[in-house]
């Protein structure tokens, strides 16, 4: 099954497919599955997801330019090395958040953006740039941080619980009311070049 530019998909299943460095421009796609696709490095450009899901599909380096995602799921799903900043972010809602579960979203980019709500759960995002970002309510469960950047983000009622390796300041952005758990949240102290010492 090959994708078309310039066409609507409602309710359809893309399985298997291979769309690797495929270029697909001003489609629409609702209630649709991907399933096992490979879209790495492809460009899809001023397209609209909503309401669909991908399934153990590989999204890595693929370019989004100008497309609308709504109420997407992402599972199993490898999506490293995309830049979130170049999607068209005009209709995104508090009720259609993104969902990444089980997915591995490392070297992406999401400065700068609302998105209130995002979902990213049991997630691996090495070194991903949440910087300058407004991520009121995410949730962020079990989830491995190493060497992202979350500064100066609104992170309030964001749920970081079971997540690891992440470093936030609570000097330069607001965390009010999120939760953590320990021991990860005693990261919250080092902005104070504080000694925290067990009680023998």
């Amino acid at each position: 099954m090959i994708i078309e530019g310039n066409t609507d998909y409602t309710s359809r299943v893309f399985r298997g497919l291979n769309a690797k460095t495929f270029t697909v421009k001003r489609s629409v796609f609702d209630d649709c599955s991907f399933v096992d696709c490979d879209f790495s490095g492809a460009l899809i450009e001023d397209c609209r997801f909503r309401d669909c899901d991908f399934q153990n599909s590989n999204l890595s380096v693929m370019r989004w330019n100008r497309s609308k995602v709504i109420g997407v799921d992402f599972r199993h799903c490898k999506i490293t090395g995309v830049d979130w900043t170049t999607l068209d972010w005009s209709s995104y809602r508090l009720g259609s958040p993104l969902l990444f579960e089980w997915c591995d979203i490392s070297l992406s980019v999401f400065n700068s953006l609302v998105l209130r709500g995002l979902c990213l759960r049991d997630c691996t995002a090495h070194e991903v740039d949440f910087s300058d970002c407004d991520l009121e309510g995410a949730e962020f469960c079990r989830s491995d941080f190493q060497e992202a950047r979350f500064s100066s983000c609104r992170l309030n009622r964001c749920d970081f619980r079971g997540a690891t390796n992440y470093v936030v300041n609570p000097l330069e952005s607001s965390i009010e009311k999120a939760q953590f758990s320990t021991p990860e949240v005693l990261t919250l102290l080092n902005c104070f070049n504080l000694e925290i010492k067990s009680v023998d």
